[in-house]
């Protein structure tokens, strides 16, 4: 099947099942660069390094970015959308790159990327198969980033580095409007060239009584900030000319009131 992970299939057999499913010419084109620019030596050693542990305790589902060509087909179709595959070559920074699919889709259109992460042994791997630039660094609250230049366009999906655990009572925390605003200011000021876009993802955040809901507070704020908000898929983008905030005070943070009930 080409619509779901399949970590277990041989490369040159899942190769041929999603390229025949790319009805893009152009998307077909961009797929083949970017498997051709796998290393596929170290690609293999990763499959025989971690397919065992496929299930095993503690591997958190991480196998299924094991399916390199579903994920690049995936980011290949995702970059588009954005119109990354038109124009001149860009610097792009992405917070949170995880297996560096997304890099790798990007760079077949000859962009030049940068991702920041935590350590993930099986992404560390992969990245290093697919030949993406990944550099730990946890990204955490009121903290600049690292000192890494200047970048045309700056992605992060399905945001976590927002979540902070949990208070003694149990109950899930997340950045303050603050935190954002700080974030915000810290990557449009310091780590962004003008004219340039910053795109974002959101995650879902747990309530206290263990329901699921968006961060509609945060998608209002950027938006009020000017940035184009979609809430149903929880994207933000911001067109950026210069730094941007969400003109809130330096006060303490209340991180227990991003997790309240709305």
């Amino acid at each position: 099947m080409v619509d779901q992970p399949e970590p277990l299939t041989p490369f040159d057999i899942r190769h041929k099942e999603i390229r025949d499913g790319i009805e893009d010419t152009a998307q077909r084109e961009l797929f083949d660069s970017a498997v051709a620019r796998l290393d596929r030596e170290a690609l293999s050693q990763v499959y025989d390094k971690y397919k065992s542990n496929i299930a095993g305790p503690g591997f958190a589902g991480f196998e299924k970015y094991l399916d390199v060509c579903f994920w690049l087909r995936d980011k290949i179709a995702r970059a588009c959308a954005m119109g990354l595959q038109r124009g001149e070559p860009r610097r792009l920074l992405d917070l949170g790159a995880g297996a560096g699919h997304w890099l790798a889709a990007c760079a077949a259109m000859g962009h030049e990327g940068v991702g920041l992460d935590i350590e993930v042994p099986i992404f560390v791997d992969l990245c290093r198969a697919l030949r993406v630039d990944r550099r730990t660094f946890r990204i955490q609250p009121g903290e600049a980033l690292p000192g890494i230049g200047r970048f045309d366009v700056v992605t992060a999906f399905a945001v976590k580095f927002d979540a902070l655990g949990r208070d003694p009572q149990g109950v899930h925390l997340y950045w303050s409007p603050d935190d954002w605003d700080f974030f915000l200011r810290d990557v449009t000021t310091h780590r962004m060239r003008y004219p340039g876009k910053l795109h974002l993802q959101l995650n879902s955040r747990i309530r206290p009584d263990g329901q699921r809901e968006r961060f509609t507070d945060v998608m209002k704020a950027c938006r009020e900030a000017g940035a184009a908000v979609v809430e149903m898929g929880s994207r933000i983008e911001f067109n950026v000319s210069g730094p941007i905030g969400l003109g809130v005070s330096a006060a303490s943070p209340d991180r227990t009131l991003a997790a309240s009930p709305t």
